[in-house]
């Protein structure tokens, strides 16, 4: 019996000697996280109605377009608008002369980027911040009074480009 208990007692003693000389050690780690900039667009064009006969013989049409962008917070941002696909004779990115066509005729509008139609948005643009979510931006068009055109839909088809 004596034995058993002796053995017993060694086998604690050395379990709790080997516990006595454990140590640790530690280290840090760096975590790192890198935002690009970056930046997406969508763009809706504008629909209405045109009455050449009546109600826009003198008066001129007027329509609402979006552009939104959702950009890196903080990025400086440009949103421009090409000529279109059916630019007039002696448009410029600059100063676009854009057309709506139906077959082989046209009808003449401007894309502004405010509300009295006066600042043509153009390859100059709209400038901006972003600010990491979307950002609706106004595009205003307007179809300029007593343009002659027959029966049917007129369409262009225009750029929007954000550049950051």
């Amino acid at each position: 019996m004596k034995k058993v208990i002796l053995i017993t007692t060694a086998v604690v003693l050395m379990t709790g000697s080997a516990s006595a000389n454990a140590a640790t050690a530690t280290s840090t780690m760096t975590n790192t996280v890198t935002i690009s900039n970056n930046c997406t667009i969508a763009a809706t064009g504008f629909t209405t109605t045109y009455d050449p006969i009546v109600a826009n013989a003198s008066t001129v049409q007027n329509a609402t377009a979006t552009v939104t962008t959702t950009c890196t917070l903080g990025d400086a941002t440009t949103v421009t608008l090409d000529q279109g696909a059916n630019a007039a004779s002696g448009s410029t990115a600059a100063a676009p002369l854009r057309r709506v066509k139906n077959g082989t005729t046209y009808l003449n509008y401007g894309l502004y980027s405010d509300t009295g139609h006066t600042v043509t948005w153009g390859s100059t643009g709209v400038s901006g911040t972003g600010t990491g979510l979307p950002v609706a931006l106004p595009i205003y068009a307007q179809l300029p009074a007593g343009q002659a055109g027959a029966a049917g839909t007129y369409t262009d088809t225009v750029i929007a480009t954000v550049t950051y």
